[in-house]
């Protein structure tokens, strides 16, 4: 789960899949390493901040679908991961024998290998992709 329309639209889509099925819900944000530009950084600060911020900023927006998931009278479990971000949702799925993925989609025309069509070919439950 991020900033994206598409991840906002996909946490709607399994609220209501959740409450309509009576079914555990739970959202991961993964926070990726640093990026590589990072390295070239004229101080360590630089490099915390930058870490600090995307922390405090995932962690808000979590807190604010556990605000959306209560409104629909649901519990919300969610998770802060630091890693890959596409073997960190497939470790997350086998992990919690997850049985269905939401994931937002973004458009990428021409473009192959962007994380939703990586996690759907290695997902181990099925996946559900959201526009």
């Amino acid at each position: 789960y991020d900033e994206s329309p598409e991840a906002g639209r996909a946490l709607q889509i399994a609220i209501g899949l959740a409450k309509a099925l009576e079914a555990d819900l739970k959202v991961v944000t993964v926070l990726e390493p640093l990026p590589s530009y990072l390295s070239y950084a004229a101080s360590a600060a630089a490099v915390f901040d930058w870490e600090d911020e995307k922390r405090a900023r995932y962690t808000a927006l979590q807190e604010q679908a556990r605000k959306q998931a209560a409104a629909a009278g649901l519990y919300l479990d969610s998770e802060l991961i630091l890693g890959d971000e596409v073997g960190s949702i497939i470790e997350c799925a086998q992990k919690h024998q997850s049985d269905l993925l939401v994931l937002g989609m973004r458009k990428h025309g021409l473009l192959i290998g962007h994380t939703g069509q990586q996690v759907a070919e290695r997902s181990p439950c099925a996946v559900l992709g959201v526009r």
